[in-house]
């Protein structure tokens, strides 16, 4: 079986949901799928989805800076309560479609048994969990150093990560033309940060390279889900114990079944990875024990410090961003249902340059006004037109059956010996 070429990706370029609800993943999944309708109904219930992606994301990015205003040090406390709040709601979710048959129960088999010689999907997940707790909990952190439009701009770093890894992980071939468009996106983002790493926004420099380059777990996390989701093809089309008729279509790995696992190790993990304050120097020399009673002290009790803006707010602010949050994340979900993965996409990447233009011109409670440089702007009208090409070069490629590379240079490739898990007989 060759190994897919890069034309199977999206360009992922917007604030990343960390649910792994992004359209990139759920196509994959399968899930992507009701039959076109016909009517004006439908046209106006796809345009109605996409239209609150772009809301509830625009929404999302504004509620966790104005969050991490009065929470200020204590910001990691923003991903800790989405983990709390996902971890019941993808397991009721999860149930639901249970009880109707919607999701087979031979998932459940691929994700807890052995393969073999091989370990099981939950050993993956366990690790897609730690990449996406890692980077949830920096940018978290990150949130009251660095403004909104620079995050959702430092985001586009995931795409570029990506690409690296599934040249190393799947053998994925790219083209001349979407490599170009990877560097477009590079330099857009490197435009868009010079004046923070010059010292000339409200951006502090070490936070902004620390928030980039905490991207890479994002993207190894995005590459971990991917495999599964082709180990499952796999594995689904192969002969195994039960034999085809146990099998109820080959549909996809759920992405419910995907989230639900993930949540039960990315809130233990989120709450191991409580050291990364310390790290970061978010503790004032204090223990980490006394600062997780300061944050929660801070949460419920208003108690954030002298440097808090409103610190009475505090806990509002955590749980309309919560809610915000898991709203966007399901709308993608009906989105990618219904409108496809590829109008989501160009929808998700509406969310930054919308975002931005709210962030400079509304005068927003706690947060008021960003100030932008003109090279943010700049950065945007380079990075539009980058995944416009980046699109069209991936539409091309997915045409070529033996499309020209830039690495492996004409080759052919074979599939990646981890896309095919052993099947005990």
């Amino acid at each position: 079986m060759a190994s897919q070429p890069g034309s199977a990706r999206t360009l992922e370029v917007d604030q990343r949901p960390v649910r792994s609800a992004a359209a990139g993943g759920i196509r994959s999944c399968g899930a992507v799928g009701n039959p076109k309708r016909s009517g004006g109904s439908a046209f106006v219930l796809n345009v109605f989805l996409l239209v609150t992606v772009v809301i509830l994301g625009c929404a999302n990015i504004i509620a966790k800076q104005i969050a991490a205003q009065p929470l200020k040090r204590y910001s990691y406390m923003l991903t800790l309560a989405v983990q709390i709040a996902y971890l019941p709601l993808y397991w009721s979710i999860l149930g639901l479609l249970l009880l109707v048959g919607a999701v087979p129960l031979e998932q459940f088999r691929f994700v807890w048994q052995w393969h073999g010689s091989r370990a099981p999907g939950l050993a993956f997940f366990a690790a897609s969990a730690l990449g996406d707790a890692l980077g949830d909990g920096i940018h978290a952190i990150c949130t009251d150093h660095v403004s909104g439009p620079l995050q959702s701009l430092a985001n586009s770093f995931i795409s570029i990560f990506i690409a690296v890894l599934s040249m190393c992980v799947f053998q994925e071939r790219y083209s001349l033309m979407q490599c170009l468009a990877l560097l477009a996106v590079l330099s857009a983002v490197v435009v868009g940060f010079l004046p923070s790493l010059e010292g000339h926004s409200n951006t502090q420099p070490e936070f902004a390279i620390i928030f980039a380059g905490s991207c890479f777990f994002y993207s190894a996390s995005f590459v971990i889900k991917e495999l599964m989701f082709k180990r499952f093809k796999a594995w689904q089309e192969a002969p195994h114990p039960g034999g085809p008729e146990a099998r109820s279509g080959l549909s996809g790995l759920n992405i419910f079944v995907m989230n639900a696992h993930l949540a039960v190790f990315q809130l233990p993990l989120t709450v191991l990875l409580l050291p990364l304050n310390e790290l970061l120097k978010q503790t004032d020399g204090e223990g980490i024990l006394a600062f997780s009673r300061e944050a929660f002290a801070c949460v419920f009790g208003g108690s954030c410090g002298p440097d808090s803006n409103h610190p009475e707010l505090a806990g509002r602010c955590v749980a309309t961003y919560v809610l915000l949050n898991v709203l966007w994340n399901l709308s993608m979900v009906l989105a990618v249902k219904h409108s496809g993965s590829l109008a989501t996409n160009i929808a998700l990447k509406a969310v930054f340059p919308v975002s931005t233009v709210l962030f400079a011109y509304v005068d927003w409670p706690l947060l008021g006004q960003t100030s932008l440089s003109w090279l943010v702007w700049l950065s945007i009208l380079i990075l539009l037109p980058s995944i416009a090409a980046y699109q069209w070069a991936t539409d091309l490629q997915a045409q070529r059956t033996r499309a020209t590379c830039c690495w492996p240079l004409f080759a052919q490739l074979s599939s990646y010996p981890l896309l095919e898990p052993s099947l005990s007989q």
